[in-house]
């Protein structure tokens, strides 16, 4: 199979969930954007298709139809909204880990029925009799989530628990992009949690989130760099400079060229460490570099379109300036591009 070709079920889920962007978000993304109004009712549209469930197994409830039909719909919502992407992102990581783990929440994960976010292990949390304690930084929907999953350390092990998102302390983040994705800050003094694994079955469902988020805004990053492109060509055949479009100009093609080339090497990394998960085979360092490369690839193709706007690149009016914004939140989520770049070189060089 070619590594961009999809069944023809997994061509239906991309086309309706193309159909929702198109309806629903594109008419009202610069509004939601601008004002940072939380994304609800695109994470609840979603919710009615289903697509929470896409990638859980057959036997947990889910469709079992794997990682490629996530990453093939996130690149369709990336080219408008990184926050809506970045909400479904948290969601799916949420569902893998607790398809692994066990529990009581995945049916309702996996409806939609209850909102959830991830917050990995690179924030530092501690859990000690029965209580979780701890901070973390631009979390999305840190102050809209109903249950926290979170991945802990108690003592030298690490350990995997839930807490009510209402039982932790939460501030709002005037964050640079993925503004309808209410990100924020969190803290937790001694909160009561709820242990969902230890020891190697809690390692096994963070290492499937961590899997998911970097497939996951990898395929949004693809998604916003095609987003970018698309609006520097429509603006540059539009735009009269010199007595001809833009577009016709060698320096705005090779600027396009490149970025075209950058993204889609990017995707081809994001479907390749799909394919191999969905094959069963370890897509731990692929995924990685998909990151990466996705990441980069975006902000080269929002930075370009920015200068081939001009200054009407700057503007809220125009989807390049938010889909800058949003690319370089992306390079220091999670972690960030650095702490990934970092991990690759001990897998590699020690």
């Amino acid at each position: 199979m070619h590594n961009l070709q999809l069944t023809e079920d997994q061509e239906m889920v991309v086309d309706t969930v193309r159909k929702l962007v198109v309806d629903a978000v594109t008419p009202k993304v610069q509004e939601l954007d601008e004002h940072r109004s939380f994304a609800r009712e695109w994470f609840d549209a979603l919710s009615e298709l289903g697509v929470y469930g896409l990638s859980i197994s057959e036997e947990k409830g889910g469709a079992g139809m794997g990682l490629v039909p996530y990453v093939a719909a996130l690149e369709v919502i990336g080219e408008q909204s990184a926050s809506l992407s970045r909400l479904w992102i948290g969601q799916m990581q949420a569902a893998l880990a607790l398809e692994d783990a066990g529990g009581d929440l995945l049916d309702e994960v996996a409806a939609g029925a209850k909102l959830l976010t991830f917050v990995g292990p690179e924030h530092g949390f501690t859990f000690a009799d029965g209580s979780l304690t701890g901070s973390a930084t631009m979390v999305p929907a840190a102050a809209e989530a109903d249950v926290l999953l979170v991945a802990a350390k108690e003592g030298d092990a690490v350990v995997l628990v839930t807490v009510e998102g209402a039982a932790c302390s939460h501030t709002a983040l005037r964050a640079l992009g993925l503004n309808s994705a209410a990100c924020g800050q969190l803290a937790c003094e001694g909160v009561v949690a709820t242990v969902v694994a230890t020891g190697d079955a809690a390692e096994k469902a963070i290492d499937r989130a961590e899997l998911a988020a970097w497939l996951g805004v990898a395929a949004a990053s693809v998604g916003g760099g095609i987003g970018s492109i698309e609006a520097s060509k429509k603006h540059a055949g539009e735009r009269i400079a010199f007595g001809k479009p833009l577009l016709v100009q060698q320096a705005v093609q090779r600027k396009l060229v490149e970025c075209g080339r950058a993204v889609e090497a990017a995707r081809q990394l994001v479907w390749q460490a799909a394919r191999l998960a969905d094959l069963g085979q370890c897509a731990k360092q692929t995924a990685m570099q998909a990151r990466i490369a996705a990441v980069d690839a975006m902000v080269l193709a929002a930075d370009e379109a920015i200068q081939i706007h001009g200054g009407f690149g700057y503007t809220v009016e125009y989807h390049v300036e938010r889909h800058y914004r949003d690319a370089k939140t992306f390079e220091v989520l999670d972690g960030g591009s650095d702490h990934l770049r970092d991990r690759l070189a001990a897998m590699q060089f020690t």
